[in-house]
């Protein structure tokens, strides 16, 4: 019985999802080109306020609700500026905070 409170424990845990994301931009030197290159890496608050750092937004998302996932991302994409952090964007209205 103990393991099916932990297994039910886990699953809770698995649909809990981040309340808000943002994208953060960075140039980076180039590998084999001249120019430099533009990288985003996203990040994600959880409920707790835990910050999570280079979050895989197809895990987090996209299984679950695809349509959500393409307004979030848009918005993150189209608020966030060429170098630095983007705005907070609420999931799954892609409001911005």
């Amino acid at each position: 019985m103990g393991e099916r409170r932990t297994a039910a424990e886990r699953s809770d845990q698995a649909d809990e999802l981040p309340t808000v994301f943002r994208a953060v931009a960075e140039t980076r030197p180039p590998q084999w080109l001249r120019r430099p290159k533009r990288a985003i890496r996203y990040e994600a608050r959880w409920p707790g306020g835990h910050v999570e750092t280079d979050v895989h937004l197809v895990t987090l998302m996209y299984r679950r609700a695809p349509a959500d996932y393409s307004v979030v991302t848009r918005v993150m994409d189209e608020h966030c500026p060429e170098t630095g952090i983007g705005p907070w964007v609420l999931y799954p209205t892609g409001d911005l905070l």
